[in-house]
């Protein structure tokens, strides 16, 4: 199986990746969309548009970073542009599904606004704490844990996947985020990918979690924890995916 497009995408929406040379040395397309305002956890539709009409025409479609897990929701906006059967595998410590009624998309709600996009067939979500949702559609399946990348594999039932992660998905060990963390170890998260880029048509994928960082506080120990413990699990998941790239050089 085979991403349709390769390259990676950094999107600079609140500059925290600055602070990682080692994995700004990736091979990359930059796309600055830093003075955009109304865009923090919640997006006002014009700013919504204007980050939509930004990244429409980028040249890298196979890995995106977002930045922080407070704009998560540009997940959705790199899924519209989906335009064959596909199954959203996200990995979370939260479900982003939000409440009814919300009128303005944000990091927690996003999947929501996703679940309308003609093309999705499913939503599999791997990590929340909770199993349900009070607004749970019939296409969502929800693993809190999960002990094996194939009972994953066994559960998608299109050829094309789209991936989302979240690094508030792994245990502190593993990365540091402003979310409540998971569980879920990087060496699994890992393995995941490896089956899903294996057996799976990925169409793209995305990381969002990194640690919100002020330029007065980059020398703080917790800042500095979290750069490196987040720079080298973005490495690892640049890595994966660029290794299986390698391996299908006509797709490169």
């Amino acid at each position: 199986m085979r991403f349709q497009r390769s390259g990676v995408t950094f999107l600079n929406i609140d500059g925290t990746y600055v602070s990682q040379q080692r994995l700004l040395r990736v091979p990359h397309e930059w796309i600055d969309l830093a003075d955009i305002k109304h865009t923090n956890l919640y997006c006002e539709e014009h700013s919504l548009q204007e980050i939509e009409r930004r990244i429409q025409y980028r040249n890298c479609t196979g890995l995106t970073f977002i930045g922080s897990g407070n704009y998560h929701y540009v997940s959705y906006l790199l899924m519209k542009q989906m335009n064959e059967p596909f199954t959203l595998v996200l990995f979370d410590n939260h479900t982003d599904i939000g409440a009814r009624g919300e009128t303005m998309i944000s990091c927690g709600s996003w999947v929501s606004y996703a679940l309308n996009i003609p093309f999705l067939e499913k939503v599999i979500i791997v990590g929340p704490l909770q199993r349900s949702h009070p607004h749970l559609a019939e296409n969502i399946t929800i693993f809190p844990t999960l002990h094996s990348p194939k009972l994953l594999l066994s559960h998608i039932t299109t050829e094309r996947v789209y991936i989302s992660i979240d690094k508030d998905v792994l245990c502190r060990n593993d990365a540091v985020t402003n979310w409540e963390q998971g569980t879920m170890t990087l060496s699994f998260l890992l393995r995941c990918l490896q089956q899903l880029l294996v057996y799976k048509h990925v169409v793209g994928m995305d990381v969002c979690g990194e640690y919100p960082q002020a330029s007065t506080d980059i020398f703080h120990p917790m800042s500095r924890e979290a750069n490196r413990k987040n720079e080298y699990a973005n490495l690892c998941i640049a890595e994966t995916y660029l290794r299986h790239t390698l391996h299908h050089p006509r797709l490169a």
